[in-house]
């Protein structure tokens, strides 16, 4: 059986909709950086670059999809020592990003490996994953992309955007572990306390307490 053809998916409906999707966005969204990736040196192999670099960098709203904080599994401790992973996803409307990215054809969606800055938050996070079927064909037609994003783990790329806000941030400060700038000292954290305590409890200067020798 034909579907209703009183009700019809024509273009004016889909504008409509598209319409109301940018102006909410407008509405309820962050001012974002989009920040592509430019590949320098590519393994193909392996999938990555490790001299990749950002040369541009775009300012387009998006809306926060998380709106309970960030996602992901949080501030942690290991092995490595205090680890930051935080994640959140993000919706841009696919009109605003075509017409904001125009200029640059070689980018025509958002690409998984590209970086985003929160300003609320001052962080970088790379694009993981880009969700473009949700929701899934309203009125026949899809108007925005879901991006889920992890904070940013620094390894030796280039940043000149051209934008004060990503340029100035001091390489020295980056932690490749926490993926984000080094979080400055606490002054009542008890930290150094620890560490001398600590040393009075292990001492490994003079014997490998962990070898099969006899070091009694």
């Amino acid at each position: 059986m034909a579907t209703n053809p009183y009700f019809k998916r024509e273009s004016v409906d889909q504008k409509l909709i598209e319409d109301l999707i940018v102006e909410s966005i407008k509405i309820h969204g962050q001012d974002f950086l989009y920040l592509p990736r430019t590949l320098v040196n590519e393994d193909t192999l392996f999938g990555e670059d490790t001299n990749s670099k950002f040369e541009n960098s775009v300012e387009i709203e998006m809306h926060v999809a998380s709106v309970d904080g960030f996602e992901g599994e949080g501030d942690i401790i290991s092995k490595l020592g205090f680890e930051i992973r935080d994640s959140m996803s993000v919706v841009v409307a696919k009109k605003r990003f075509e017409e904001e990215f125009a200029h640059l054809t070689s980018i025509n969606y958002p690409r998984e490996g590209d970086l985003i800055y929160f300003p609320l938050s001052k962080g970088l996070f790379e694009i993981k994953f880009v969700e473009h079927e949700n929701p899934f064909y309203q009125s026949g037609k899809l108007y925005v992309y879901q991006l889920s994003c992890e904070l940013f783990r620094y390894s030796h790329e280039d940043f000149d955007t051209d934008d004060d806000r990503v340029d100035d941030i001091n390489i020295d400060q980056v932690d490749s572990v926490t993926g984000g700038i080094t979080i400055p000292s606490d002054p009542f954290a008890t930290n150094d306390e620890l560490e001398t305590l600590g040393d009075d409890v292990f001492d490994f200067t003079e014997k490998d307490p962990f070898s099969e020798g006899d070091f009694m």
